[in-house]
């Protein structure tokens, strides 16, 4: 009788740590679903920081020679990019042209970014409002306008209002999704106006590639750190802060971007379980889930 009850007891307490086991991980179709969520708005993030930086570099590091605006720090964007500035409507205009020009970071960029400045800089209330215009890198297609509004800062660091409308990104294969955002910008730069890193946080909704509605956030008190320098060595996340995922149908997905070190590692969390992944920030390898959920 105490053979039975024992054996019984192992198969009990087998039975009891193979489905806490199982409960400690996420499945591999919800890591998978995670995965490309987290690499979605870290891209997107990533291709609209492109964005506002050029336009940083629009706003307070240019040089006019011979009647034509030279980008300052070392060529940052390629010596085929032409700038041109209309004073009467303070809108300058950044062409990469139609066969796209490579910039010192290796990415190649075409069509036109278009940038209207009101009111007097680095006073609360400038305004700068950028139009894409056939806006592509590495064939990445970014639309929407982007609405920077100064807040305050320093010769080396600039706090924005950043809202987005009418976003939208389209990769070569043709899969696109849709983004409005409203986040708090503050970029921080070195004394020759090169970026050093950039501080983000607040929402950004749209419809995903699956035709699914999100809802991104950033909480204030956890932002979005990003690093030029880990993006000069090939890691395009961030490195540190919390984004929370909330996808149409689907639990809230939590993604931890670290604690600083340069790579690609999150560690995302739902349902109250937690699995360290790499993520994919420029969506090179992306992969289609038609059944999520």
């Amino acid at each position: 009788m105490k053979k039975i009850l024992g054996f019984l007891l192992g198969i009990a307490a087998f039975t009891f740590y193979s489905c806490t086991d199982d409960n400690e991980n996420l499945s591999d179709s919800a890591i998978d679903i995670a995965i490309e969520d987290a690499s979605f708005e870290t891209s997107s993030n990533e291709l609209y920081e492109e964005v506002d930086e050029v336009a940083d570099y629009a706003t307070s590091a240019l040089d006019v020679s011979g009647g034509r605006i030279l980008f300052r720090g070392g060529k940052r964007f390629g010596d085929c990019v032409t700038v041109t500035e209309d004073e009467a409507t303070s809108t300058k205009t950044i062409d990469f042209g139609e066969e796209g020009c490579e910039g010192r970071d290796g990415r190649v960029r075409t069509g036109k970014i278009i940038i209207t400045h009101e009111g007097e800089r680095d006073v609360p209330g400038f305004k700068r409002t950028i139009t894409l215009e056939d806006f592509t890198v590495d064939g990445t297609e970014i639309e929407g306008v982007r609405v920077m509004t100064y807040v305050s800062g320093t010769d080396t660091e600039k706090e924005y209002n950043a809202t987005l409308t009418g976003g939208k990104i389209t990769f070569e294969d043709g899969s696109s999704a849709t983004r409005e955002a409203d986040h708090t910008r503050i970029a921080t730069q070195d004394e020759d106006g090169e970026k050093i890193q950039v501080v983000h946080y607040g929402t950004a909704t749209g419809v995903n590639f699956d035709g699914l509605t999100y809802e991104n956030v950033i909480d204030e008190t956890t932002p979005i750190l990003t690093l030029s320098a880990c993006r000069e060595e090939g890691f395009f996340a961030p490195v540190s802060g919390i984004l929370s995922i909330n996808v149409e149908g689907e639990s809230e997905k939590v993604i931890d971007f670290g604690d600083g070190t340069c790579d690609n590692m999150v560690t995302i969390t739902q349902d109250g379980v937690s699995e360290e992944v790499e993520i994919d920030p420029k969506q090179k390898r992306r992969r289609r889930f038609r059944n999520r959920g």
